[in-house]
């Protein structure tokens, strides 16, 4: 499939636009064009102007894609330059604009993602376009939808590099395309440092998370069935203690054991067979006022790496935090608590 994506120069005019259209009344923008070449590795020249004269200049540089692991040497390629930097692309993906955000640096795409930011004259001029590639070449993992895609998640995830591809694929038992091609997408959004034979060094696994997030849903991505414990979640979560069969708690209640916020209102818990576990459970179907959701997982990953906490058994915390983190409520909140947690007990819950 031809790659459809706007050219260098396209993209270069379609953000000057977007620029110009963004700044504040009695604002301007002039553009100087430069070639490529020995003594000025820039693309163009903006001069951004305030209304009482003082003027910005930002060296802009133009990439048609920009995977993770390209985006040191294209801001290497413009520190060598005087004035703010600013990097442009058809398409800047959101793992890829937090991190120039993180480094001060500007950005526009052409689907109307903006940022450029000067602190004499003072300016911030901020906008939101695309959340999705709208041009994705055809033989490249677009999302991490999918039971495929969630397991290889969680094995990077669950894992500390360095490993090997094959290797980290045998020890989880996922199969290598899938773990490839899910690599791919996190190497293109600026997650992953690779090597050169291929294998990973480095992992943002906060935000890897929080990508996957943006694919997976819990109540989507998994079958769940709502039920009632006419005694309360208490009484469900009791239960649980003398069970023999596989679960796996998650959301709120699972949250309680690690970052706790407030009382757990329902338990959602993951079972292999819901009807089943909800006649053992002694609970009643009830569209209306449940305080049990029991799901069926997208995949049995889920109950790999569990922990016991509380005489309960809970789902690790990769798989904890996504649940959340697309969850009703206030779990969004206890999902970012969850990461903290994390980000301070990287040894407790990461093999």
């Amino acid at each position: 499939m031809a790659d459809t994506s706007p050219s260098e120069a396209q993209t270069l005019r379609t953000v000057e636009r977007l620029a110009m259209d963004a700044l504040p009344p009695g604002w301007s923008l002039r553009t100087r064009r430069e070639p490529k070449d020995r003594r000025r590795q820039l693309d163009a020249e903006w001069t951004v102007r305030s209304p009482d004269g003082t003027a910005a200049t930002f060296v802009v540089e133009v990439k048609r894609t920009i995977l993770g692991r390209q985006l040191d040497d294209v801001l290497a390629q413009l520190s060598a330059t005087e004035g703010r930097p600013l990097v442009a692309a058809p398409y800047l993906g959101p793992s890829i604009r937090s991190k120039l955000v993180d480094r001060g640096v500007s950005f526009a795409d052409a689907t109307g993602n903006l940022r450029f930011v000067s602190d004499r004259p003072g300016l911030f001029v901020e906008r939101q376009g695309a959340t999705k590639d709208p041009w994705p070449s055809d033989d490249t993992l677009r999302s991490l939808r999918g039971r495929a895609a969630g397991r290889a998640v969680r094995a990077l995830v669950d894992f500390r590099p360095p490993y090997g591809v094959r290797d980290l694929a045998k020890q989880a038992s996922v199969p290598l395309g899938s773990l490839s091609r899910t690599l791919d997408l996190l190497d293109r959004e600026g997650l992953v440092t690779r090597d050169d034979r291929g294998s990973v060094t480095a992992l943002d696994w906060e935000r890897t998370i929080r990508r996957w997030s943006q694919d997976y849903e819990f109540a989507r991505s998994n079958r769940v069935a709502y039920y009632l414990d006419p005694r309360g979640v208490g009484s469900a979560t009791a239960k649980l203690a003398d069970v023999k069969w596989t679960y796996a708690v998650t959301g709120a209640l699972a949250a309680q054991r690690f970052a706790p916020i407030a009382p757990a209102r329902q338990a959602a818990i993951y079972v292999e067979d819901s009807a089943r576990a909800a006649e053992r459970l002694k609970l009643r179907p009830a569209d209306a006022g449940a305080n049990v959701i029991l799901a069926e997982p997208f995949d049995p990953v889920v109950f790999q790496r569990t922990t016991l906490r509380d005489a309960t058994r809970v789902v690790a915390p990769a798989q904890l935090a996504v649940d959340l983190l697309t969850g009703p409520g206030r779990e969004p909140s206890e999902g970012n608590e969850l990461l903290s947690w994390m980000r301070a007990n990287e040894d407790a819950w990461r093999a």
